[in-house]
């Protein structure tokens, strides 16, 4: 899924000498393969925790070894360190199915049948041929891929926001590919202020969560730059950035009007988005409790504690 798709949804730098950018990818169509039949049981102490902890109860498959079937071949990355493998794994626990399983109301039931059935590991981000890097992919529904785990250290609070901003990113385009959000709501509030298709990235000005960056994407009435590139990334940004900001931060960020002195138009712009980021943070929480059955505000809290 993207971000070409379809989280962030993270944490970008731009080059003066090449642009680095940072993107999830959403693709139309995969086929799930049937891996359970094709090797023997692995009696790797590791490879146990996995399935009893994934495959057993929600279906779902980590690969952490090295396939290049895997990766684009116009793409490069390296893999993951086995040492990280079983602590990314327990904080995908933590910080995305406890949070989903508390926030549910059929609890344990809903990623039991939305939990995607492979979620792949890289050491790296994906480094594609044009220069760009790959944080996240989200493929219909079947398979996510998580880039960048060797990055990861328990007390690295800033890499398990970015990171699970990818996963709540790709996620959530998953919950859409199942539920049809209603895309013409978020169009008739933000229709013009999309960005052309691979312009996104001009609202960018140091990193894509440096202040002027956000801003940038606030007067458009989106939570990032990444976000104005379509509807469908803006749904999944504003999920991601729900699920792993304080509701503080949230608020005094994206919903909090600023007072406008001395005719400053670019501070007027920003409340004008806001007051869009307010209807599309609205039909957000609506569509999830009431379409999806998914308490978001919940699942937010169960994943900051997980930071604490």
């Amino acid at each position: 899924m993207k971000k070409t798709n379809n989280f962030i949804k993270k944490l970008f730098t731009i080059s003066l000498l090449s642009i680095t950018l940072i993107s999830c990818e959403r693709e139309k169509s995969i086929t799930a393969e049937s891996i359970f039949e094709q090797e023997q049981e692995s009696t790797d102490p590791l490879d146990i925790y996995l399935k009893e902890e994934f495959r057993d109860p929600y279906g779902s498959v980590i690969i952490y070894k090295f396939v290049d079937r895997y990766i684009d071949p116009n793409r490069t990355a390296v893999p993951p360190r086995r040492d990280v493998v079983q602590p990314v794994a327990e904080l995908i626990k933590q910080a995305w199915i406890e949070p989903y399983n508390m926030g549910s109301d059929q609890g344990e039931e809903f990623l039991k049948r939305y939990f995607p059935a492979e979620i792949v590991f890289l050491g790296s981000p994906l480094y594609n041929g044009d220069g760009t890097i790959t944080l996240g992919t989200a493929d219909a529904g079947v398979r996510v891929t998580l880039t960048q785990v060797n990055d990861y250290s328990p007390d690295n609070n800033e890499w398990i926001i970015q990171s699970f901003r990818t996963l709540h990113h790709e996620f959530a385009h998953i919950i859409d590919q199942n539920f049809n959000f209603d895309v013409e709501s978020f169009y008739e509030i933000s229709g013009e202020d999309y960005t052309s298709p691979g312009t996104w990235t001009t609202l960018i000005s140091g990193s894509e969560n440096s202040t002027q960056s956000i801003n940038n994407a606030i007067s458009r009435g989106m939570v990032t730059p990444y976000g104005t590139s379509s509807v469908a990334e803006d749904f999944a940004e504003i999920v991601a950035r729900i699920i792993t900001t304080d509701p503080v931060e949230f608020e005094n960020t994206y919903l909090t009007l600023e007072s406008c002195a001395g005719g400053d138009e670019a501070c007027f712009q920003r409340n004008i988005g806001r007051q869009r980021i307010q209807e599309k943070y609205n039909a957000v929480l609506r569509y999830m409790k009431e379409d999806v059955g998914i308490d978001l505000l919940i699942v937010r809290d169960e994943f900051l504690n997980t930071l604490n």
